[in-house]
């Protein structure tokens, strides 16, 4: 994607949504710039890999931008991340940034290379009641071969009731374009949940449902499990069905585990996940993330 086709696309997008305007366009623009795949979720980071893409409740630092641009508004910190996948399909990589301390809304930018497609997320959200944030998001993705691509919305609203629980409904590839559903990007509709018992046991379960989708009705879920020992140390198991699997822009079900280790400026994030089906195939993932 050159620069001037990144440029004209979010003309483009911001003409169409005025309420895009209200983001630091500069400031996305330049970070792009500087540093220079979707259906629920187009990349899984070290973290989200280790859940089998579960977490939309919670995610984490910059996995808010891919997941649930929502959550944006309970982190407030500056986070730049980088991630990394490996697999005998391929392989990916992402770089990203987000801004949570802004008192009018919070943003992040993201730039993801796969080996079909190129995609640029961009996400803002806003709490505008207590322990309740509304989020949206625009993605425009690109072919490498052909440089033909589209765009698309995900919108989410996050509520966050207790320390225990936490709830977020998302809606990905809001617009379903025929661009997207070419590639298979399908409207999902994405009922998450987070339960934190004692902060040393995490529970994530995400059912969704995509009705376009060619696979058992679009019905499935993610799921995952996350212990924690003492402040910093994370082991991660997961499993999903009739779920999006970003390394192969295919549907299928498969299991993960991860680690993670979180510092005072610094996350580091592994996983090794599996998928079953439609083929079977391995990937590792690794995550690096600064946060001040």
């Amino acid at each position: 994607m050159s620069l001037k086709e990144f440029f004209n696309a979010m003309h483009d997008f911001a003409s169409n949504m005025k309420f895009f305007n209200k983001i630091n366009i500069l400031t996305v623009l330049s970070v792009i710039g500087a540093g220079q795949n979707l259906v629920a979720s187009d990349f899984h980071s070290g973290r989200t890999a280790g859940l089998s893409g579960s977490g939309h409740a919670a995610p984490l630092l910059n996995d808010a931008i891919f997941l649930n641009p929502a959550f944006e508004a309970f982190l407030p910190t500056y986070s730049l991340g980088a991630a990394y996948l490996k697999s005998n399909a391929g392989r990916n990589y992402s770089v990203s940034l987000q801004d949570g301390r802004a008192e009018l809304f919070q943003a992040g930018v993201a730039y993801t290379v796969r080996e079909d497609t190129t995609f640029v997320h961009v996400g803002t959200s806003k709490s505008f009641i207590q322990r309740t944030g509304v989020g949206l998001g625009g993605k425009f993705y690109f072919s490498n071969a052909t440089r033909t691509g589209g765009r698309d919305l995900i919108f989410s609203v996050t509520g966050v009731p207790t320390e225990w629980f936490s709830t977020a409904l998302v809606i990905d590839n809001l617009l379903q374009t025929d661009a997207g559903t070419s590639r298979g990007f399908y409207r999902e509709l994405i009922i998450a949940t987070k339960f934190n018992i004692e902060k040393i046991f995490l529970i994530y379960f995400d059912p969704h449902l995509a009705p376009s989708a060619p696979v058992a009705g679009g019905y499935g879920f993610e799921g995952g499990l996350e212990f924690v020992f003492g402040t910093d140390l994370f082991l991660r198991v997961g499993a999903s069905k009739n779920a999006y699997i970003p390394w192969l822009a295919q549907r299928g079900r498969g299991y993960s585990a991860g680690i993670g280790w979180l510092s005072p400026r610094m996350a580091f994030d592994y996983a090794i996940s599996r998928a079953i089906e439609p083929r079977a195939v391995t990937a590792h993932v690794f995550g690096l993330t600064l946060y001040f």
